[in-house]
């Protein structure tokens, strides 16, 4: 769950965090079929720029990876989003972030970074207990108000948030408050499926309550969008999880990846079991630690540096991911549960089968014969782990079929062009237009 903390209010006046210009545009049209459901309007009907704002309180790592600050899947979306939305010259992107010390705003690159402190988090009180039912009533209330400035001195015209949390409650009011557009960005399948989108205490109603004020749901997933509809009455917009494409780089392909954080839902033990199964086999394992389970950490720790053919490495920058892509062979995922991987969009970004346990995101593993799923099955793993370990015809095509397939649905340019299409229909009616000529 995202913290939403208690943080000192940034005291400035708003627009004041708006800097540098807009060096280069996005794409004007695509060919492509988009997921997106409004029309976008020409960029010289408007007045000014559209002013968007991705609330991304984990998120300060991507942007400062010296500070190695662990982050999750829904944060490397919003930085991605960020970056490229920001190259558009008809947008003033910024992006608020939590820091432990030094709250202010700087510019990076194209966009701005506004970090706030937080102070801390929000306890999870248990109902029956009234003293500590009204004590967290309060710390939510402080928090909704610092939240509050916040949110009103950067002035955006539409708010952006991935992840489940009682904080979209409070985002979902604040906007309405403000008269602006708030997005909710669905960054798993536990966000709809679970009743509070697995977020527990006395304050959990308050995630589906921000569902329902949201001005509009995004999904990576069609199984994503038929859970909101049937769960909540809502339409959503298809936007697919989206990376650079780069190029494929050159390398022996010799490993076989896992990628994920020490998180118990990740299940990293399965990866280790099936790395002792093929025991001929150069197994990576790229762990983010995790604060909240330094004891599976530990645990993973001691596991891993007993067997020989497992090299363990934790919190690698994002930089230098792509080199360990490019070197492995399969990819393998042991999650109970995802969105849409941004794992798996690399992995096929860079030509590489993917063989999951459970995981398979409107069934694209085997409909597009790009990789293959276990369905639960931890034998099921191992088979098919060892059947496409070997790099010849077989791997071959479904290495092609994943590279053609990523360059085709999860270009982040594509996947930008889609959101700056959603905001703007949103936006659009509230901005006043130029008279024709």
């Amino acid at each position: 769950m995202t913290p939403f903390s208690s943080q000192e209010a940034i005291q400035q006046r708003p627009g004041a965090w708006l800097m540098g210009s807009r060096a280069m545009s996005l794409e004007a049209s695509r060919g492509a079929e988009t997921g997106s459901d409004g029309a976008q309007p020409p960029a010289a009907t408007l007045q000014r720029r559209i002013k968007l704002c991705f609330i991304s309180p984990l998120g300060y790592g991507l942007y400062h990876p010296e500070a190695a600050v662990p982050f999750g899947g829904a944060e490397l979306q919003c930085f991605l989003l960020s970056q490229e939305l920001a190259r558009d010259p008809g947008l003033d992107v910024i992006v608020l972030t939590n820091v432990e010390s030094g709250p202010g705003s700087e510019a990076h690159g194209a966009l701005t970074l506004v970090k706030r402190r937080a102070r801390h988090r929000l306890a999870r009180y248990p109902v029956l207990r009234p003293l500590t039912l009204v004590a967290g009533i309060c710390g939510y209330l402080a928090s909704f108000w610092d939240m509050y400035w916040v949110l009103r001195s950067i002035d955006a015209d539409a708010y952006l948030h991935a992840g489940a949390g009682v904080e979209v409650g409070a985002y979902g009011l604040i906007c309405r408050m403000l008269r602006r557009r708030f997005i909710y960005l669905v960054a798993s399948s536990a966000d709809i499926e679970e009743p509070y989108g697995k977020v527990a205490g006395t304050l959990r109603r308050l995630y589906p309550a921000g569902l329902r004020l949201a001005d509009a749901i995004v999904c990576r997933t069609h199984d994503q969008q038929a859970g909101v509809q049937r769960r909540y009455g809502r339409d959503s917009t298809l936007i697919r999880t989206g990376h650079p494409t780069g190029t494929v780089l050159n390398r022996p392909r010799t490993t076989i990846l896992w990628v994920g954080r020490m998180h118990p839902l990740k299940q990293p033990e399965k990866f280790l079991d099936l790395a002792e199964r093929l025991p001929g086999e150069s197994c990576v394992m790229v762990a983010m630690r995790d604060r909240l389970h330094e004891d599976l950490w530990g645990r993973i720790q001691r596991r891993a540096s007993a067997l020989p053919n497992v090299t363990l490495r934790h919190n690698v920058a994002r930089h230098e991911t792509d080199g360990l892509f490019a070197e492995a062979k399969l990819f393998v995922n042991t999650s109970t549960y995802e969105g849409f991987p941004n794992t798996f969009v690399e992995a096929a970004m860079h030509g590489m089968p993917i063989v999951s346990l459970i995981v398979n995101p409107d069934h694209v593993l085997t409909d597009k014969g790009i990789g293959r799923c276990a369905e639960g099955s931890f034998e099921q793993l191992v088979n098919e782990a060892r059947a496409l370990s070997t790099t010849d015809g077989t791997w071959s095509d479904y290495a092609r079929r994943a590279r053609a397939y990523a360059m085709q649905h999860h270009d982040i340019r594509r996947s930008a062009l889609d959101l700056k299409s959603l905001v703007t229909s949103l936006v659009s009616p509230h901005i006043a237009r130029s008279a024709p000529a």
